[in-house]
């Protein structure tokens, strides 16, 4: 299966006192990572439809878990694979490398939801053509 595969640098910010990368931006990098992915199929994690109404991709679910640290100035890979698509839902999986060394792995469940009329935002089917461009690239991955 090929993943989709994105480059961190891992900035001074990023980690601990430790001198490690702090758990929670793991979550930061699995986002950007899903953004990556997203523009490279031309879609938006959020925006505007054409009658005008919000939508969004809202985190509903997500985990992580570490096997060996990242460390200032290292450069990481993000391997992301598309899982799970139903009616409503993305899930992504995640692997965090350097090199042969796997860092850590995680996974994300995303909603789409729109915000009719300025509403509350309710979990809505995922159209179509965004539906057919996720599962195209999930084919490519599984090819």
């Amino acid at each position: 299966m090929k993943p989709f595969i994105v480059q961190r640098l891992i900035e001074f910010y990023d980690t601990d006192t430790a001198g490690i990368v702090h758990f929670a931006n793991y979550y930061r990098f699995m986002e950007e990572a899903e953004h990556a992915l997203f523009r490279s199929l031309g879609l938006q994690i959020k925006g505007r439809l054409p009658d005008g109404t919000r939508f969004g991709w809202p985190r509903v679910a997500s985990r992580c878990s570490y096997s060996a640290p990242a460390r200032y100035d290292e450069i990481i890979e993000i391997h992301l694979r598309i899982g799970r698509r139903s009616t409503r839902s993305l899930t992504t999986s995640y692997e965090f490398r350097r090199g042969d060394t796997k860092l850590a792995e995680g996974e994300m469940t995303i909603a789409y939801c729109t915000f009719p009329n300025g509403e509350k935002m309710q979990a809505t089917a995922i159209p179509d053509d965004v539906a057919a461009l996720l599962d195209a690239a999930a084919a490519e991955q599984a090819g």
